[in-house]
Parts: structure tokens; C-alpha cells; sequence
């Protein structure tokens, strides 16, 4: 009876095989399985960061409030989403499960007469919010957001925002509520309508003046936050205009 070679180089390569492929069947088996968790993670996440910038709530507040069950119960509850296109229209009365901010926005083969945006409502029966997600850059990577204005679409209610490398105790601070909070109350535009809302570099805001003082040693997140807002602002102006 003929026996295996294990010194021979067909040996070695067939074990190989068969361990990549066992190996390959339990990464997949352990992706598939783990999923939905990752699914649900996010979107609790997303839902999270809108109601941030819809409750404007103090650390503290946020911590003790926050609550996975709250979020969801107040997201199903009072919030809805429909997609609008450039000129402000909505195109979907709900925003698809297949629908990726992120993917659209970074889209090159579309201009942005092109794209679709979602626009979140929240409507507690005391007054309408209206969030508007973001995107932008910042000093390493992607920098993102929500923000949310009164019913009057020109008023901060609150923002929230994200990033995916910014520095530690710099840029990365643009996610505290000791500057988030800056920005509530604050109007986009002036009297005659037009947009004048700034965030400047560190030191740089006015005395009594209108806008936000950006983050102490970052300077390029800095500017990288207040294109987003205005990018946001361009994307969103023609909804804007229409619900005014």
C-alpha cells in the first residue's frame, strides 16, 4: 500500500490548498454571521450622530440619554427621511436600504446636479428639524456629519460630527460638545438671505462677532470643517430655498 510523501512538493502544495480553502470557508462563514450585527451597529450609529445634532444636549445629557433604546425609539418615532435631488426635489418619499451617502457624494462619473441627498425630519409636534448630512476632508482622511437647522432653515439647532484620522487632542476634538456647542442658535445667512457663517482658524473669530472659533492646532481640519458646511450648504440651498 502506497504511502503519502510528505517531503514531496506535491504534498506541501495540496495541504496548502486545503487549509486555504478551510481557512477561506470560516472567514466567510464568520462575515456572513456577523453581518447583520455590523449592519445594525452602523445604522444605530448613524441614527445616534442624528440625534446629537437634533437634541443639542450637554455631554453629560448625551451619555446618560443616548441609550441604544432611546435612540431607536425616538428615531422610529419622530423622525422620517425622504432623498431630494439637486433642484430640491424629493425623488423618494423614504431613503432606500440600498442608498450610500458616502458612495454618492464620492461618485466622480456624477456632477452634483446628478447626485441624490437625504434629508432627515425630525417632527416632535412642538416644530420640525431638518438634518442634512456631510462630508468633507480633513487634515489625514475623510471628515463627516449632520446638520441640523430649526424649522425656520436658517437656524443651527445643533451638529454632530465625525472623522476617520484626525489628530488626538487637535482635529480630533472636532467631535466634543465644548465645540459642537459653538455653533447652536447661530444662523447661516444674514438679513438679505445670504450665507455668512464662518468657522475661523483658532483665535481668529471676532469679538462678539458671528461664527465659530475653530480648533486650537488644527488649522487645515479647521477650513476642512467650514467648506463641509458650506459644501452642505450648496447641496441642500435649493430644498433650503423651496421650504422657506
Amino acid at each position: 500500500m502506497s504511502k503519502f510523501n510528505t517531503n514531496s512538493n506535491g504534498y506541501t502544495l495540496g495541504f496548502l490548498a486545503v487549509m486555504v480553502i478551510i481557512v477561506g470557508g470560516a472567514l466567510a462563514f464568520i462575515s456572513s454571521s456577523l453581518e447583520d450585527r455590523i449592519n445594525d451597529n452602523q445604522e444605530l450609529d448613524r441614527r445616534k450622530k442624528i440625534m446629537k445634532a437634533i437634541l443639542s444636549l450637554s455631554e453629560d445629557q448625551e451619555n446618560e440619554v443616548l441609550t441604544k433604546e432611546f435612540v431607536n425609539a425616538e428615531y422610529q418615532g419622530k423622525v422620517t427621511g425622504v432623498l431630494i435631488n439637486y433642484a430640491g426635489e424629493v425623488v423618494e418619499e423614504t431613503i432606500p436600504a440600498k442608498y450610500d451617502f458616502r458612495k454618492e457624494m464620492k461618485d466622480n462619473s456624477k456632477a452634483k446636479e446628478d447626485k441624490l441627498y437625504p434629508v432627515y425630519i425630525y417632527d416632535d409636534n412642538e416644530g420640525k428639524v431638518f438634518v442634512y448630512q456631510m462630508i468633507g476632508n480633513g487634515l489625514w482622511d475623510e471628515i463627516n456629519g449632520f446638520l441640523a437647522l430649526e424649522a425656520d432653515q436658517q437656524t443651527i439647532k445643533g451638529v454632530a460630527f465625525d472623522h476617520v484620522g484626525e489628530t488626538p487632542g487637535l482635529g480630533a476634538e472636532m467631535v466634543k460638545n465644548k465645540f459642537r456647542e459653538q455653533f447652536y442658535g447661530q444662523s447661516l445667512f444674514d438679513v438679505n438671505g445670504n450665507y455668512d457663517f464662518v468657522v475661523y482658524k483658532s483665535g481668529k473669530l471676532p469679538s462678539g462677532g458671528k461664527g465659530v472659533d475653530g480648533l486650537a492646532g488644527a488649522t487645515i481640519t479647521t477650513d476642512g470643517i467650514n467648506d463641509m458646511i458650506r459644501k452642505t450648504k450648496d447641496n441642500y440651498i435649493n430644498y433650503i430655498s423651496s421650504a422657506n
